[in-house]
């Protein structure tokens, strides 16, 4: 069913769209930035709401040019473009770049705080972890990425792309050889089709192949480390996930009084646990809302746009 409005979450790693349906398209930013005014071109869109990450890659010099490079595009591209800021106002132009940058969450928050109060918003995706109080409807996390970074607001791991060494608490190699993509198949926790990132050596997304990634960051091949070693040390990465999560979700709950976690994103299910490890309620998006958990900021900058322009 089309809407009114579409929504476009514009990150370094994925393009995600809401346009009556859940849509996810692997577009490294980094490689493919010239690309991208042709493939906006072929999503047939008309009057959409873009909320943004992207302007972190190293293809731009400066978040700033980021995002004025990747708003340039979308109003070329589209017939009527809106953007949100980070104090939440709804624009057709980019007034003050920076205020723009790293936005995707507030779309999130503006749309939950129609129906919750007092919540702890998190969104787990390939990449990061966003961690968001609110109180009495009012924002309390940090605006800038480098501040939410300080105060535990963004965790820099995800479901698929983190480097597996960054998680690792032993001694291991710090070589690019595999990511938390390739413990989650080890683990059973996603299906092939959910891998949608590329592989560190360029190979396959097999059982095996994520084995034998896994097994060289232990400087190791698989037959010489074993599958029982590479399960342990995979279950130690999906449980040290949890519990940087959980702290955090702990440390907002202290700080603020915040009883409750809503959880988005593909990985919920790291969220949800951690939640409930924490001894906090959990209300899945996903539950809530469907499929639209894994895009959520596109779906809330598409609703956000009905309610405001309708």
């Amino acid at each position: 069913m089309k809407t009114s409005y579409s929504g476009l979450d514009i990150g370094g790693a994925n393009i995600k769209i809401y346009d009556g349906d859940t849509k996810i398209f692997y577009f490294p930013m980094w490689k493919k930035w010239k690309e991208l005014k042709e493939f906006l071109k072929g999503l047939n869109l008309s009057k959409v709401g873009v909320v943004l990450t992207a302007e972190l890659a190293d293809c731009f010099r400066s978040k700033s040019e980021g995002v004025l490079y990747i708003a340039k595009i979308v109003k070329e591209v589209f017939d009527e473009v809106y953007f949100i800021d980070l104090d939440g106002n709804i624009k057709s132009e980019i007034d003050v770049p920076e205020k723009f940058a790293a936005n995707n969450w507030i779309a999130s928050v503006k749309y939950l705080s129609q129906e919750f109060d007092d919540f702890i918003f998190a969104d787990m995706g390939s990449t990061t972890t966003d961690i968001i109080p609110v109180k009495g409807r009012e924002i309390k996390a940090s605006k800038t990425d480098f501040e939410r970074l300080r105060r535990n607001e963004l965790l820099y791991f995800g479901m698929l792309r983190t480097p597996t060494f960054f998680l690792i608490k032993e001694n291991c190699s710090s070589e690019f050889f595999s990511i938390v993509a390739d413990i989650m198949i080890i683990l059973d926790k996603i299906d092939k089709n959910k891998y949608t990132c590329e592989t560190p050596d360029g190979r396959g997304k097999s059982r095996e192949e994520c084995l034998q990634r896994f097994a060289r960051q232990f400087c190791a091949d698989l037959e010489e480390v074993g599958e029982d070693f590479l399960v342990d040390q995979a279950e130690k990465i999906f449980d040290e996930m949890i519990l940087r999560v959980s702290n955090a979700f702990k440390e907002k709950r202290k700080d603020y009084g915040i009883d409750t976690v809503i959880g988005c994103g593909i990985g919920e299910i790291i969220l949800k646990e951690a939640a409930e490890s924490g001894g906090l309620e959990y209300i899945s998006v996903k539950e809530k809302y469907g499929s639209v958990s894994d895009i959520f900021p596109a779906f809330a900058i598409a609703k956000l746009l009905e309610y405001d322009r309708c």
